[in-house]
């Protein structure tokens, strides 16, 4: 006898909501009140109401074994996947135990087993959700220690454990019944150079075993061949390696690529004795599939077999309205995974929760790459914590490393300080068994946003071709909606620790320690980074309707999220928005467009080996998927698949506004993951209605096909005469033949007559020293302009006040930063008490539009301002003031809150009136058209 029993099926469960069934020895009684399920099972997807109360149940099994001659001499309980601590008792006797949600552990039965009589199986199940929640680890304790219980703080675990929550026996349970000997592991090494396999198989053995093993191997063109090997197993539970040379070897047949998915399959199984002139009998077989494929890194550049890839991924949350990881148990998993790899992508991140193997096996056969993420999500842990974290992912890669799509191990994200101090330890956790892929310890080492936020921990990078490990490996940032000229070629040459001059655009852009030019990162930079950018919210066209018993918060949220959108646009006085679906729309245009602008000053990068966009589904009220929480498509298809394409150019640093014949300057840059050689570039200038109006060709100055990325730098066209609305259209061709095609919108306006504005202005910040400031204050100008109003002294100030309040002049405050707006509220001078928030959507979104009536109008001509208004598009919205008249204002969203705010508006103060301008047009004067415009029509107004 050598075969596996499913006990797969109806069990018993019972809830210990109050944490007894330990104390009341469950194992052993057995309690009665239970209720029936089906293992496997999973507590989100079976019940229509959960508590957090209930992350722990007991499990109860009853089978028989019927054996009487004895053949099974050795008898093992396999479970699949267990979230997330199981402590197993047989017939009341504790077998052991086990951590870990994704992997797969084998016990031992033979103490407590009864043959021919029933047997009771008792599976204590605990998950990490609740903060009451406490693991039993029966471990010896010192008198008046308390140590035998682990808490949420001491491990170690991230996603899922610790937010959706999710538990159950949610793989399939087996009973392994073996005769003498069985198998129980098989580790294949596909070997691409070499064109052969390697085979390391695990016994579970007596002393002195001998017999024969038999090989199955299909090929990637469901080939199969057959081999038979002799084994003697002198010592207990040995190992031994075998290795198979690959027949009528062709690498377009036999290795895998993202095109051509190939995959091969091995099978082992031990012979079985059987009676004289009776045909040999087979154990139960282990098979794993493979692939022939190289993947690297060198210097942060990612390689799959042997060419340079650029990461084009995306973040693959595994969060579902109806509870918990996807699993096989899921139809909607392949259509999902296949819907990614569809969209273009070439890679996901598995987020915290690592994609189970039926997963991988989906990724394998579509040819996708994983980022396989270990669940650490921390920043401390107890060294008890270590120790499972430890355990846990050599035990999920030895499990999983057959798997050809998987590219990199990822040991956490988010996790900076417990990496400090443990990174190598966990990294020699993945050592010993796969020595092949690289493995980065903290995803996330760099961290910015567009809300003053910036921090870099230590992210350590193992390339398996380079023997040192580099500090930092990847870079979070989440920028600013609508980035401008400056802005995107600071993203296309930031990190370059070669440019000296590359200077932060945006004073909301990380903080001061990052912007100081002391605190410069691109200095401990030795290697090329990744990058994840967090999509903007990106509303569904309705609220989505969530399912699963865990989903009623959420849903509440969602809905009252909507209510108070829709409530705010009753009260906004602009008549495009009197409609929710218009709104939307705008929204979600305005995101899709900065993003795609991120993304391709970013693929500009030579420093940025490729990207991760944040996420696939929403979750909640975070709507940053490009589908909603159920998995269906939100609409924005086209976008993704711009994002994923291999092969197209890359236009950066474009002013969209311009001044009739004015010189329109870009950067070109091919992305060029197809390797096309015979490459041009056609580049039109479009009227209206599409009629060509120019036309130019670029070509590389050398030779293409050989990288995938070619700088072709700056392009330069004649803005046309007239005003109005173009387009510029850019055409990428191969042996004459287009291969992708993009266009960016182009304005003409009339030149502004700003050195006429500028006369009727003092501008203060023109001064050096306190008596030229004093002594343009007396001047006949009646605007006074300032973009630094915290840093003049009080001599000053009450200089500013007493022309303000008793000349009757204007006070132009513009550009104000939060220490502006703090310094003004601490301020005597002013009798103005001013709120302020962030409005550069990086972690949201945030919409910027002229009301109705207001004087900007003629220049932007439209209420909702987009990409065209990038060059002087607000950081920092303002509360609106009491008496205060009103010219531009702002809504903001962000983790489901509703936030309007004023980007221009005047207050009387005395006989003059203060002007609070957050528009960036101080940088811009004289040099930017749009700039221009709006601070000529500001003096006008005033």
């Amino acid at each position: 006898m050598n075969k596996i029993m499913s006990l797969d099926g109806d069990w018993q469960m019972k809830w210990d909501t109050e944490d007894s069934g330990i104390s009341n020895r469950w194992y052993a009684t057995n309690p009665s009140d239970t209720e029936t399920v089906n293992v496997p099972h999973v507590w989100e997807r079976s019940f229509d109401k959960l508590l957090m109360s209930q992350d722990c149940a007991f499990y109860f099994k009853r089978f028989t074994l019927d054996d009487d001659k004895l053949v099974a001499k050795r008898i093992f309980l396999r479970f699949e996947r267990i979230a997330t601590h199981a402590t197993v008792w047989l017939n009341g006797i504790r077998l052991g135990t086990h951590f870990g949600a994704y992997t797969p552990f084998t016990i031992e039965t033979q103490k407590a087993i009864k043959i021919g009589e029933e047997n009771v199986l008792c599976v204590r199940v605990a998950n990490m959700g609740a903060s009451n929640s406490r693991i039993d680890f029966g471990r010896e304790s010192a008198d008046g220690a308390d140590d035998r219980y682990a808490h949420p703080s001491e491990m170690p675990v991230g996603l899922p454990w610790n937010q959706y929550p999710f538990g159950g026996i949610f793989g399939h349970v087996d009973l392994i019944l073996g005769s003498s000997a069985y198998i129980a592991d098989l580790h294949v090494e596909p070997d691409m150079d070499q064109e052969r396999v390697a085979a390391e198989i695990t016994f579970n053995n007596p002393r002195g075993f001998q017999t024969r093993i038999r090989f199955l191997m299909r090929n990637a063109v469901g080939d199969v061949y057959e081999w038979y090997k002799e084994v003697k197993l002198d010592k207990e539970n040995m190992t031994q390696r075998f290795a198979f040379q690959i027949k009528d070897w062709k690498k377009d047949k036999c290795v895998w690529s993202l095109d051509k998915p190939n995959l091969f399959a091995l099978e082992v199984q031990l012979e079985i004795k059987t009676g004289k002139n009776k045909p040999p009998e087979y154990s139960f077989p282990v098979v794993k599939t493979f692939g022939f494929r190289k993947f690297d890194c060198i210097k942060g550049d990612y390689y799959l077999n042997d060419s340079i890839l650029k990461i084009q991924g995306v973040s693959y949350n595994q969060q579902w309205s109806e509870g918990g990881l996807w699993t096989d148990k899921n139809p909607a998993l392949k259509k999902d995974l296949q819907a990614v790899k569809d969209a273009g992508f070439n890679a996901i991140r598995s987020c915290g929760a690592p994609l189970t193997n039926e997963a991988l096996d989906i990724c394998d056969e579509i040819g996708l790459l994983v980022f396989q993420e270990f669940p650490i999500h921390t920043m401390r842990s107890t060294p008890q914590g270590l120790e499972i974290a430890k355990k846990l992912i050599t035990d999920l890669v030895r499990d999983q490393h057959n798997h050809p799509s998987i590219a990199v191990w990822i040991l956490g994200a988010e996790n900076g300080t417990f990496m400090l101090q443990n990174g190598n330890k966990l990294l020699n956790a993945i050592g010993p068994i796969d020595m092949l892929r690289p493995a980065i310890s903290n995803f996330d080492s760099i961290y910015l946003d567009n809300e003053g936020v910036f921090h870099k921990d230590t992210g350590k990078l193992l390339p398996v071709s380079v023997d040192h490990i580099s500090q930092y490996a990847s870079l979070r940032i989440n920028p600013r909606l609508c980035p401008s000229a400056n802005y995107s070629h600071y993203l296309a040459h930031c990190f370059d620790r070669d440019d000296e001059e590359l200077s932060v655009p945006d004073a909301g852009l990380g903080d001061s320690v990052f912007q100081d030019e002391d605190e410069r990162v691109d200095l401990d930079l030795n290697n090329k980074m990744l990058v994840t950018l967090k999509n903007h919210t990106l509303l569904p066209a309705k609220p989505t309707n969530l399912r699963g018993p865990r989903s009623v918060k959420n849903q509440k949220a969602i809905k009252n999220a909507y209510k108070a959108i829709e409530d705010f646009l009753a009260t906004a006085d602009i008549a495009a928005w009197k409609k929710f679906d218009t709104f939307c729309n705008d929204a979600n245009n305005i995101a899709i467009k900065s993003k795609l602008d991120q993304i391709t000053a970013f693929q500009s990068n030579p420093q940025i080996a490729g990207f991760f966009l944040d996420q696939w589904a929403d979750y909640g009220i975070d709507f940053s998927g490009l589908n909603d929480e159920n998995r269906k498509s939100k609409g924005f298809t086209d976008f993704a698949k711009e994002i994923s394409t291999p092969s197209r150019i890359l236009v950066s640093e474009l002013e969209h506004v311009v001044t009739p014949q004015s010189e329109i300057s870009f950067q070109l840059t091919l992305l060029n993951n197809s390797r096309l050689e015979n490459v041009g570039i056609e580049i039109s200038l479009l009227d209206e209605k599409g009629k060509v109006v120019s036309t130019k060709t670029q070509s590389p100055e050398e030779p293409v096909g050989k990288t995938s990325l070619t700088q072709l730098g700056i392009c330069s066209l004649m803005a046309p005469r007239s005003v109005g609305k173009y387009q510029i259209k850019f055409t990428l061709k191969d042996g004459g033949k287009e291969v992708h095609s993009s266009t960016e919108d182009l304005i003409v306006i009339e030149q502004a007559d700003v050195k006429s504005a500028m006369k009727k202005v003092c501008f203060l910040d023109n001064s050096e020293e306190s008596s030229d400031a004093l002594a343009a204050l007396s001047g006949p100008e009646k605007i006074i302009f300032t973009a630094n109003l915290s840093s003049w002294p009080d001599e000053i100030l009450d200089k500013i006040v007493d022309v303000t309040k008793n000349g009757g002049k204007t006070l132009l405050l513009s550009d104000m930063t939060q220490d502006d707006v703090d310094f003004l509220n601490q301020s005597h001078q002013f009798d103005c008490t001013l709120e302020s928030h962030w409005t550069t959507g990086a972690n949201g979104i945030s919409l910027h539009y002229i009301p109705d009536g207001s004087e900007l109008l003629k220049v932007f001509g439209t209420n909702v301002l987009d990409h065209t208004a990038a060059a002087v598009m607000p950081s920092l919205s303002m509360s609106k003031l009491e008496g205060a008249k009103v010219y531009a204002q702002s809504l903001s969203i962000k983790d489901g809150e509703i936030k309007g705010g004023v980007d221009l508006q005047t207050l009387p103060f005395g006989k003059g009136k203060i002007v609070f301008n957050q528009f960036n047009i101080f940088e811009g004067l004289e040099t930017n058209a749009l700039a221009d415009a709006l601070f000529t029509a500001i003096v006008d107004i005033l």
